[in-house]
């Protein structure tokens, strides 16, 4: 199977470059999405042999991934997996994604990461808020439903083939997932906060909210 690792960045210039060096190790494809920098994001990943595209403009998270997505199924994958570009996400949790995707079969693979154990408290209470709204609403219970660090195969992509231009895209995968009848396990992976502020803000959360209440209708 072949799977590419699709990294969104944002303003990420002092953390993407050692990103990706923990990444070639693995010898996957990469593709890093600079969604509208004003650093030197796009700068510093480009000095690396990977696949780097850029959005003029600041287009938001849901975006860059699905930039990065339909580039690398153009480009041959059977399946992605994203990462985040902050360092947050470990390289050594890869093969619970690439496993559950080549082995298992799986088309959705959500990263759990321990809720209990540094995970900064509004995004404690936030995660848990989101799981079940769309456990309620759709049927479908991600105990980690805003973790950025997931796997998706091309079936997957085509089913889901989410709207949401910003953080709302998590949430909406789960939604979709549960609507499409995929087949999606949990993944567990180790996670370290740099910020604890940066992120999903309040405003995020309320479109979130709104979203949620939107596909509901629609799905």
């Amino acid at each position: 199977m072949n799977i590419f690792i699709v990294i969104p960045a944002h303003q990420e210039e002092e953390r993407i470059g050692n990103v990706i060096k923990d990444v070639i190790k693995t010898n996957f494809p990469i593709i890093v999405v600079d969604d509208g920098s004003k650093d030197e994001t796009f700068n510093v990943a480009s000095k690396y042999k990977i696949t780097v595209l850029r959005h003029k403009v600041n287009l938001g998270k849901g975006a860059a991934m699905k930039t990065g997505a339909e580039a690398a199924f153009r480009m041959g994958a059977d399946a992605v997996v994203f990462m985040d570009s902050d360092g947050q996400h470990k390289v050594k949790d890869l093969p619970h994604f690439t496993d559950a995707l080549e082995k298992d079969k799986f088309d959705v693979i959500f990263g759990s990461r321990n809720l209990n154990h540094g995970v900064p408290f509004v995004r404690y209470m936030g995660n848990k808020f989101a799981s079940l709204l769309v456990s309620l609403l759709f049927g479908i219970y991600v105990s980690d439903l805003l973790c950025g660090y997931r796997g998706l195969s091309k079936k997957g992509f085509e089913k889901i083939y989410w709207e949401s231009k910003g953080y709302g895209v998590e949430t909406e995968m789960a939604a979709r997932t549960a609507k499409s009848g995929l087949k999606y396990c949990e993944a567990p992976v180790e996670t370290v906060y740099y910020d604890e502020v940066k992120g999903v803000t309040i405003l995020d959360a309320i479109s979130i909210l709104f979203d949620v209440l939107r596909w509901r209708i629609r799905l």
